[in-house]
C-alpha cells in the first residue's frame, strides 16, 4: 500500500493494552528524526497525563529492522513474524509515506505519522482507535525505526515495558 498525505493516509497498529516532555517544553531542535519521534509521542502522552516514555537503543534497532522489512512486505510483517522479537509489546506504523509531502523533511514527516497517530482519539475499538491506544498504553520504553527508499518512508514505533 503507499500512504500520501494528506489526502490519503495508511496507517497501520498492532498490539497494546490500553491504558514526558512537559507540554510547554519544546521539542529539542538538535533532535534526530527518531529523537523527535520519542520527544513527539511523549508530549502528545503529557497533553494526556501519561508518564514519558523513555528512549530505547535496543527498541530503535528493533524498529529500523521492522522497517526496512515491512517496506519491502506488508505493515506489522516484521512485528508479527518475530511475535515483537520479545521486546515490542505494541507497533504503530506509517507505511510508504511520501519524503515531498513534508517539503523533504524527515522530522516533519514523523510529526505528520504521529499527529494521525493521536487524530483516531481514544475510543476501546482497536480498529479504529489502536494508534492512539499504543500511544497512550502503559508502555515505558519507545524505540522509532525509519526506512527510506527514493522519497517513500516507512515510520514505526515499538513500544516495550
Amino acid at each position: 500500500m503507499r500512504a500520501v498525505w494528506p489526502s490519503v493516509f495508511v496507517l497501520a497498529a498492532c498490539g497494546g493494552d490500553d491504558a514526558g516532555m512537559a507540554p510547554d517544553a519544546g521539542p529539542d531542535p538538535n533532535a534526530t528524526p527518531k529523537q523527535f519521534c520519542v520527544q513527539e509521542t511523549n508530549r502528545y502522552r503529557a497533553m494526556n497525563s501519561k508518564p514519558a516514555l523513555t528512549e530505547s537503543t535496543q527498541l530503535e534497532t528493533y524498529a529500523d529492522t521492522g522497517a526496512m522489512v515491512d517496506f519491502n512486505g506488508s505493515p506489522h510483517q516484521h512485528f508479527s513474524s518475530t511475535n515483537g522479537g520479545g521486546i515490542a509489546f505494541a507497533e504503530n506504523e506509517c507505511p510508504h509515506w511520501n519524503l515531498g509531502q513534508s517539503g523533504g523533511d524527515m522530522k516533519s514527516l514523523v510529526g505528520m505519522c504521529i499527529a494521525a497517530f493521536y487524530a483516531e482519539g481514544p475510543g476501546s475499538d482497536y480498529s479504529t482507535h489502536g494508534h492512539y491506544i499504543n500511544m497512550m498504553g502503559p508502555y515505558a520504553t519507545l524505540g522509532c525505526g525509519i526506512y527510506m527508499s527514493g522519497s517513500e518512508v516507512t515510520i514505526i514505533q515499538d513500544y516495550g515495558n
